[in-house]
């Protein structure tokens, strides 16, 4: 979203989206619940950090928003990093949204650039769009320019980033942190683009409220996914938090050759979460 697409002089306007995109709900919204989702979005923090770093540079971005947030992170097995080649890295996705950014920069400080696979509805953060490949799904399909996307990226050298689950992590009846189920679709381009795929273990959880409430809402059968409003209240709520991340060992595209891509999804994944254990 450029300087000429902003709906008003804001970068972030509850009360402008809510007029554009459900304008009978925000008539009949009272003022304190406007009031309380622009809080748990934390609109004026993100404006005023928006408006001192919108025209800067996807990387550069990231960086001071990681400063601003205080937020630092160790490597465990960076030497498992490959120096150069085509990599596909995939991760588990327990923050939503902040492990994605830090990701971005461990792999962008390491190759120099890094993009990541994400909602097309990420590219209004305009700073952020040369590091997205924007998705837009319905009904579980990509649509075709979206798979052409990634098709384009894919076939380049640019080290690709994908969270399979396509969701941030649940609280499961166990009560254990983690993915639903991954999608194959990381396995598959990258066999097509031949390139070697590395794991990845992001040590991180949101708070048990999210948890809770995502809980609670799926238990009631509400399908609208209400947690997801608090995303960027969890976000801040990781203010200067240390995370670990741990590099697993490459896994080749051709791994497997006579296994289903949805059982080698499976097998990574596995692979993925057993290097929780080296945390």
């Amino acid at each position: 979203m450029s300087e000429g697409c902003k709906m008003t002089d804001k970068y972030i306007d509850i009360e402008a989206v809510l007029e554009a995109k459900a304008p009978s709900l925000k008539k009949k919204m009272p003022g304190f619940m406007i009031s309380y989702l622009k809080h748990i979005v934390h609109e004026d923090e993100l404006n005023d950090f928006l408006s001192k770093h919108w025209n800067e540079d996807g990387i550069t971005f990231v960086g001071n928003l990681l400063t601003e947030l205080g937020i630092s992170y160790n490597i465990n097995g960076e030497d498992r990093l490959p120096e150069s080649g085509r990599y596909t890295f995939v991760c588990n996705h327990p923050l939503g949204g902040l492990d994605g950014i830090v990701l971005l920069k461990m792999l962008s400080d390491k190759y120099g650039e890094a993009k990541v696979v994400v909602n097309d509805i990420l590219m209004h953060i305009s700073p952020m769009k040369s590091l997205f490949i924007p998705v837009n799904v319905v009904n579980n399909i990509q649509n075709k320019e979206s798979v052409n996307l990634i098709d384009e990226c894919m076939s380049g050298n640019t080290p690709i980033l994908y969270f399979p689950a396509g969701k941030v992590s649940r609280r499961d009846k166990s009560g254990n942190i983690a993915d639903l189920e991954w999608k194959k679709n990381f396995v598959t381009k990258s066999i097509e683009h031949k390139r070697d795929i590395v794991p990845i273990y992001f040590d991180g959880r949101n708070s048990s409220f999210f948890y809770n409430l995502a809980y609670w809402r799926m238990k009631i059968g509400i399908r609208q996914n209400v947690e997801m409003l608090y995303l960027a209240d969890e976000m801040y709520k990781n203010r200067s938090a240390h995370f670990n991340i741990t590099v697993g060992e490459i896994v080749g595209y051709d791994s497997f050759e006579d296994i289903p891509a949805i059982e080698k999804t499976r097998v990574i994944r596995e692979k993925c979460y057993n290097l929780a254990k080296r945390n």
